[in-house]
């Protein structure tokens, strides 16, 4: 039979339990409208447009600046991007370009400090300009986190990162063109799921609460 001492040890350990449980947060989804399906088109035939050069063209949730143009993806002035294999299908009816150098496409995140975040996302190489790579940098806060490449006619491919957040910043991705004008990386499907992490006191808690619990058991065996 356990002593009601022990049963209150018992207790107080589950209570700490929950409450660095509680810190832990759920997991959630932090990126909107990362397939770009809500958007204006304001540019030359409808199928794509500027949004620093046409009026009217405007893109839901995201900041963009340069030469990053949204483009639907059967879009033949852009080489029907839909026509590239491996990972379109699915992705919706519009793709975001960045050209030549400093297109940039960025979105504010809310989050805590010590937030892990799993970022993926979906690229691709433009197939109707001259051979070579359009390179891109991927930013969270205005540090950068890793640089990618496209080439000419890439099928589309699976990208990931992992990252601890020091806070809420920009997530940005950059183009850094190396060459001709019309070099474009294809970007698409931006997901991020964020995890917080437990503070350094509810990881103290769940220890002690690990300890009342041993020591409940010390005295059941005695």
């Amino acid at each position: 039979m356990i002593s009601t001492s022990s049963l209150s040890a018992l207790c107080f350990a589950a209570t700490l339990m929950s409450a660095a449980a509680v810190q832990a947060g759920p997991v959630t989804s932090v990126v909107k409208n990362g397939g770009f399906e809500i958007q204006t088109m304001g540019g030359p035939n409808g199928d794509y447009c500027y949004t620093s050069l046409h009026a009217g063209c405007t893109l839901a949730d995201w900041n963009t600046s340069g030469y990053a143009v949204v483009i639907g993806a059967s879009s033949g002035p852009w080489g029907n991007p839909s026509s590239l294999t491996n990972g379109q299908s699915g992705l919706g009816n519009f793709v975001v370009g960045l050209q030549m150098d400093g297109a940039t496409l960025s979105q504010n995140l809310t989050l805590d400090a010590g937030t892990q975040v799993a970022l993926s996302w979906f690229d691709a190489g433009r197939s109707n300009w001259s051979s070579g790579v359009q390179t891109y940098d991927v930013l969270f806060a205005g540090t950068i986190l890793g640089s990618f490449s496209t080439e000419v006619g890439q099928e589309w491919s699976q990208r990931n990162l992992d990252f601890t957040a020091s806070g809420s910043g920009a997530l940005e991705f950059r183009s850094r063109n190396l060459g001709n004008y019309d070099r474009t990386s294809f970007i698409n499907g931006v997901q991020a799921t964020a995890t917080h992490v437990p503070e350094p006191q509810s990881l103290a808690l769940t220890l002690v609460a690990l300890m009342a619990v041993g020591l409940v058991r010390r005295r059941r065996s005695a």
